[in-house]
């Protein structure tokens, strides 16, 4: 009788470990498409770009000095 158990119960944590796996992984791919999912569409309205990655003949951005080139040198 004993033996019987344990194989009921090997087989209930058998079946209750691919259910829980089967169900975690829909929700959470349900979670993860409706946040990718709204943010990208609030970017998409607002026109907001997260990276800036549009073809251009250079990638280095201008830097705008905050003092004069002659404030810079001899720092320390």
């Amino acid at each position: 009788m004993k033996a019987f158990l344990r194989g009921v119960k090997k087989g209930f944590r058998m079946f209750a470990e691919g259910i829980s796996s089967l169900i975690n992984t829909a929700l959470l791919s349900v979670v993860y498409l409706a946040g990718v999912g709204i943010t990208s569409m609030v970017a998409r309205i607002m026109k907001k770009e997260f990276l800036d990655i549009k073809r251009k003949k250079s990638y280095w951005k201008p830097f705008k000095m905050a003092k004069s080139k002659d404030a810079y040198y001899r720092q320390v």
